[in-house]
């Protein structure tokens, strides 16, 4: 009998040399450029963030002599709710992403050898934890920032980011679990849905309870408050740890294509690939739906069929009604000077909300061939549904809000209608443009950057006139 020696499995570390060993190695000197340009980058962002931190620090810690109507009880709890709804879709961009993501080298070679997986992801889970803490602790600074409160600035923040790194836990343990995650992102829908319907609630109807009674608490339950946040973060991150062996080559895989779509949005500077993921997600979220016939003209049917893409994937709809209150919440805390100029970029984000079927028809000559008839009728039927939706938005706005003018409201619908179609017929880029040496920040592509302002820029100009004719 023959005894064949069995040699032992590779541990995770032993793995990651060999892969990092088949990479093409660099010179030394172009190692060097690409880090100190890396370093000057990291040193004028980072002076940017200390000169904004310390501001804001002087700002809270000065809480107590700021004008009274940004201390206000509508204020905080407003600030409140809107932090607890950033939190919520922390969790939802987290499950989205994975949170957890493993790209296809290492799906493919790495977890698919017999070795300690909890060993092989505990970067990716480093990386996910210090995405919530930062994610918390700037939510749990901005809070501070608008509401003025005088409170121990340390251990508030402490308090955030241990919050924002429980949340990740409890994301991965979601994702590595058998539990479906497109149910538990339903339950976070309905949480944001009624959170935003709590803020609201709270603009109508100005509750006179007030956060100043965190201001006389003291140091100490502060103290006590951020120890005990990082113990339980401590103990989540443990447990999540744990649960890494649980991970499968599906389950660390289930936000690649949006982790690829955002990748590449970002290196070609346009959003459309991920929007287009996302509405792809969306699609296949709703699964089945029931067939309807639609009758009348062609004109009339398209306009029919964008209202049904509106009544299937409501999510547009629900924003767009929402962000009816933003312009009276700025009314309420005394931001006046501003109204005009956030009505209008308001108006934009809301009537953008509406305008789905816009953008897929401008962006695919396909589709528009498959309907039949001509670009411009196109265009009129799929901006119907958009323009209703900035006439009764604006209408609605301009009767809450005592200080909007009937000629501020007009140019809002007009100009959130304009800016809407411009950026959703916006052409594919087009990277060829030449470089041009201003002087001033090198070779500049000033053919790029007129492209990508194609809308903003009219937003921005519409905004200005807005602040004009408000005097």
């Amino acid at each position: 009998m023959t005894v064949i020696g069995v040699r032992a499995l590779p541990k995770a570390a032993e793995l990651r040399s060999r892969r990092r060993a088949r990479r093409p190695r660099r010179p030394l000197g172009f190692l060097l450029s690409m880090l100190v340009e890396r370093l000057v980058y990291l040193g004028i962002l980072g002076g940017l963030v200390v000169e904004v931190t310390e501001a804001g620090v002087a700002r809270i810690e000065g809480g107590g002599g700021v004008p009274d109507l940004v201390r206000t009880s509508v204020t905080q709890l407003t600030a409140a709710v809107l932090a607890l709804v950033c939190m919520v879709l922390l969790a939802k961009a987290l499950l989205a992403f994975g949170p957890l993501y493993a790209g296809s080298p290492a799906r493919t070679w790495l977890l698919s050898t017999p070795v300690d997986r909890g060993s092989l992801l505990r970067g990716h889970l480093a990386a996910a934890v210090a995405v919530g803490a930062v994610v918390g602790a700037l939510t749990g600074f901005v809070f501070l920032a608008v509401t003025r409160l005088s409170v121990p600035v340390v251990a508030w923040v402490v308090c955030w980011a241990a919050a924002g790194v429980v949340l990740t836990c409890l994301c991965v343990l979601v994702q590595a679990s058998d539990r479906p995650v497109a149910a538990v992102q339903r339950w976070l829908s309905v949480a944001a849905y009624g959170l935003v319907a709590v803020a609201v609630a709270v603009l109508a109807l100005r509750p006179g309870l007030a956060l100043t009674g965190l201001e006389s608490a003291g140091s100490a339950p502060f103290t006590v408050a951020a120890v005990v946040a990082l113990t339980a973060a401590v103990a989540a991150a443990t447990w999540a740890r744990r649960s890494l062996g649980a991970m499968t080559r599906g389950k660390v895989s289930s936000g690649a294509e949006l982790a690829t779509a955002t990748h590449v949005s970002v290196l070609s500077l346009d959003v459309t690939m991920f929007w287009s993921i996302v509405l792809e997600r969306r699609a296949r979220a709703v699964a089945r739906v029931r067939p309807a016939a639609i009758s009348g003209n062609r004109f009339t049917a398209l306009v029919k069929s964008d209202l049904a893409r509106i009544r299937r994937m409501p999510t547009g709809f629900f924003m767009w009604a929402a962000l009816i209150s933003v312009p009276y919440g700025a009314y309420v805390v005394g931001l006046e000077a501003f109204l005009p100029a956030l009505h209008t970029v308001t108006a934009f984000a809301a009537v953008d909300r509406l305008a789905a079927g816009l953008r897929v028809i401008s962006r695919s000559p396909s589709i528009r061939r498959a309907l039949g008839g001509s670009d411009l009728m196109l265009t009129l039927a799929f901006l119907t549904v958009p323009a209703a939706g900035a006439v009764v938005w604006s209408a609605v706005t301009w009767a809450l809000v005592p200080p909007l003018s009937l000629l501020t409201a007009a140019v809002s619908a007009a100009g959130g209608l304009a800016v809407t179609y411009r950026v959703a017929t916006r052409p594919p880029l087009d990277y060829s443009s030449p470089l041009v040496d201003v002087g001033l920040f090198g070779p500049t592509p000033l053919g790029l950057i007129l492209q990508l302002v194609r809308g903003p820029a009219l937003l921005a100009g519409l905004a200005l006139l807005q602040t004009v004719i408000a005097g």
